[in-house]
């Protein structure tokens, strides 16, 4: 009988470069122990306690749980995953690489560090441990949010070490709540390397990643040569979030990638902006196309027509060129697939709109509360606390509304409710009553 996979601990594992240690969790798949021969390709992943564990927030990638599924279904091949903690507090410190942003960020830049550290410490010592495909064309890195930003950086600087990178809601742009405006912190690397790259975000992940900001990056990736399907595949779901629940639910997706057959095309859906301005902000839309495995892949070299013809022009990579008001249709078409979506032209289309919150709170709500829907709100009247939010348009957001202090809304009786969500896609003014407390961490 085959052994079930388990997932080991290197407790305190010591670190001269960056000088401290962290406990490292290695999944290792079924069977691991039957034969001894054999040897496994790895995947390395950050913010590790969060990978098989609970994170903060109550939530997890179970990406054990995801590995021994699609290996017991033939879908990916064995592999070994090696998941490395954060550092807390010193977390933004070690994802960030030097740059010229350094100098305006209120911590220091220790990436390069890091780097040091997966590459000449952890990697020799999970490789002299276990029985590893030791080759870059065999390894691969996964990060999400700033582990997305260092999985970028340290890939296209250590290409021969990582051939394979997962670049998960990428944090390529530190976010001041305050002031609401975003400072590039990502560096840009204009040569090929030979690697194969995932690419995703969600398309309700507020303001803490920008859709733009990551599919700008895919865009830059294919002007350097990557080919969209083959080495390159971006990934945009429309409603997905920025936490754990909905990165374990789209990980199969880059596991597949790396380490199994994405099969055939086999249907295209078209989705993007609603409306597109002839002046004013850009319009996208994304030809999302779906695989035999169940992958889902953004098409950047696509082709489309639009009817009536002269309505507007889509350029490969799904910018709209509006250029006549009025309805029209956008057909997509490739890989013998056909998708259409009916979007609205207007003359202008603003980059940013106006969002009027309010949110009424419970009369047992201390006075000194501080309260958070989407962005930290200020008190207005007893009960009753407001923001004017300059949001870029089509932004989209989800939460509860909540309490510095932990509290977070709950039902008349005290039980659970649903996300608040809104999207940015023009000005509007959003009032929300909260029935109740509830003592629990937010997400």
């Amino acid at each position: 009988m085959t052994q079930l996979s388990r997932v080991e601990t290197i407790a305190g594992f010591q670190s001269d470069i960056m000088g401290n240690e962290r406990d490292i969790f290695v999944y290792l798949p079924p069977g691991y122990g039957e034969e001894a021969d054999r040897t496994y390709p790895v995947l390395y992943v950050h913010d590790g306690q969060n990978v098989f564990h609970e994170a903060f927030n109550g939530q997890s990638w179970n990406l054990h749980r995801v590995c021994d599924r699609l290996i017991s279904e033939g879908r990916i091949e064995q592999l070994i995953v090696v998941a490395v903690s954060n550092m807390g507090l010193e977390r933004s410190s070690e994802f960030a690489h030097q740059g010229p942003y350094a100098e305006e960020l209120d911590y220091p830049c220790r990436g390069e560090l890091y780097e040091r550290f997966l590459t000449e410490e952890v990697k020799p010592h999970i490789d002299r441990a276990y029985r590893t495909k030791r080759e870059s064309r065999h390894t691969a890195l996964m990060g999400s949010s700033r582990g997305g930003l260092a999985t970028y950086h340290i890939g296209f600087r250590r290409s021969n070490v990582f051939g394979k990178l997962a670049i998960v809601s990428p944090y390529f742009a530190q976010y001041d709540e305050e002031s609401m405006t975003h400072l590039p912190i990502v560096q840009t690397f204009d040569e090929k390397g030979p690697l194969q790259i995932w690419i995703d975000t969600g398309g309700m992940e507020g303001m803490t990643v920008r859709v733009d900001h990551v599919r700008r990056m895919a865009e830059h990736f294919t002007k350097l040569g990557y080919r969209s399907g083959d080495d390159l595949v971006f990934c945009y779901e429309p409603m997905a979030e920025h936490n754990e629940a909905a990165w374990e639910r789209r990980v199969h997706a880059p596991l597949i990638f790396f380490f199994g057959d994405k099969g055939a095309p086999v249907s295209a859906e078209l989705t993007g902006d609603p409306i597109a301005g002839i002046a004013g902000t850009d319009a996208w839309v994304y030809p999302l196309v779906s695989y035999e495995s169940g992958l889902v892949s953004v098409d950047l070299d696509a082709s489309f027509r639009v009817t009536p013809e002269g309505a507007a022009a889509v350029d490969p990579a799904g910018l709209i060129r509006a250029a006549k008001a009025g309805e029209c249709e956008i057909i997509y078409s490739g890989y013998a697939l056909t998708a259409s979506t009916t979007i609205r032209i207007v003359p202008e289309l603003s980059e940013e709109v106006e969002v009027e919150l309010e949110v009424i709170v419970p009369d047992d709500t201390p006075a000194t509360a501080r309260v958070y829907a989407g962005a930290e709100l200020e008190k207005s009247g007893p009960r009753s606390y407001r923001r004017r939010l300059i949001l870029p348009r089509n932004t989209g957001f989800a939460f509860h509304i909540s309490e510095h202090s932990g509290l977070r809304e709950a039902g008349p009786e005290g039980e659970d409710v649903p996300k608040r969500r809104f999207i940015a896609d023009g000005s509007k003014t959003l009032r929300y009553e909260v029935q109740s407390w509830m003592q629990g961490q937010t997400i």
